[in-house]
């Protein structure tokens, strides 16, 4: 499996076809256990200590994980109209459960890095 993965659309011609932020938005309320996240992220750099602040461009998401009783931000939206996360280990993570789940809402599909399906 990729590295990366990320949900995108095309139209019949092949051309990509944006997933605006209102659409990923409407997407995320017919989903259970996702929900957009509020802020920017922020992430420890484990050498030096500092904190990084990641912007939220208003589409970043997170999902509910039960084995860990917490919600994580793990869904990226871009402006240029496509949704990033990292590859999940396992096919049944419920990482990817949810993100087939939004696709479906969106009518898109899911990529990896080489261009897989």
């Amino acid at each position: 499996m990729a590295n990366f993965l990320r949900i995108e659309r095309e139209t019949r011609d092949g051309e990509a076809r944006p997933i605006s932020l209102k659409e990923w938005s409407e997407a995320i309320d017919n989903v259970d256990g996702v929900r957009l996240c509020v802020g920017d992220a922020s992430v420890r750099n484990p050498l030096t200590k500092e904190n990084v602040i990641i912007p939220n461009r208003g589409g970043d998401a997170e999902i509910f994980r039960e084995d860990c009783n917490r919600w994580l931000r793990v869904l990226w939206w871009s402006p240029h109209g496509s949704i990033h996360f990292t590859a999940p280990e396992s096919s049944d993570d419920p990482l990817l459960v949810t993100a087939r789940a939004l696709a479906g809402q969106l009518e898109a599909r899911i990529v990896g890095d080489e261009g897989e399906i």
